[in-house]
């Protein structure tokens, strides 16, 4: 590795921000990188959700990962990770972070059974517990100009950033905060990488 890239790690333990990588089934030291706003973004919602970062040369973290600032308890899904080249090594990682305001769990539907007062219910069996996503209406970036668009795009649906590996299918159940249910009617996996893009609407069943 070149000088570059160790300097940059030594000046992000120095400097930056530590951070612990929340990838199931696997224990990670502590990391560092460097994140900040980006200075050319007005809209509200981008300065709270959207960062950009730089991760050291030699980083675990990958695109899909959540990863949990230990200052602030903050969590964040890596949406991308672009390597940064200097005489033909990796010196750093550039990458995007969409904080997590999220942390419920993912169900799938897994039969019918009798409840206490003998009415058949649907059963929902756990996918994944602390299932950290970015959820919000799916209004940003859409380009609403007026309100009948708004009335036309309607206010039900709900888009939501989670990673990959949390297997994500049509027809699952996400309950983002207890007692709130929403059915996952599509999902989109290519978008960004090891990222799902789900669209949510309501759960009635």
């Amino acid at each position: 590795m070149s000088d570059t890239g160790e300097d940059i790690l030594e000046a992000f333990e120095d400097i930056g921000t530590s951070f612990t990588i929340l990838r199931p089934g696997t224990d990670f030291d502590p990391e560092y990188l460097n994140s900040q706003l980006n200075r050319q973004v007005t809209k509200p919602f981008t300065r709270e959700f959207f960062r950009e970062g730089t991760l050291p040369y030699n980083t675990e973290a990958v695109a899909g990962d959540i990863i949990a600032f230990e200052p602030t308890g903050e969590k964040f899904l890596i949406t991308n990770r672009t390597p940064k080249v200097f005489e033909n090594q990796i010196i750093s990682y550039e990458c995007v972070l969409y904080k997590c305001n999220v942390s419920g769990e993912l169900r799938r539907y897994s039969g019918e059974t009798f409840d206490g007062d003998y009415r058949l219910v649907r059963v929902f069996e756990t996918i994944q517990s602390n299932c950290y996503a970015l959820m919000t209406e799916g209004l940003f970036g859409h380009g609403i100009e007026s309100d009948e668009e708004l009335a036309r795009f309607g206010l039900a649906n709900q888009e939501c950033y989670m990673p990959l590996s949390y297997d994500p299918r049509l027809e699952d159940r996400y309950e983002p905060v207890s007692g709130e249910y929403y059915v996952v009617e599509s999902v989109k996996k290519r978008r960004f990488e090891n990222v799902a893009l789900l669209e949510l609407k309501e759960d009635t069943r």
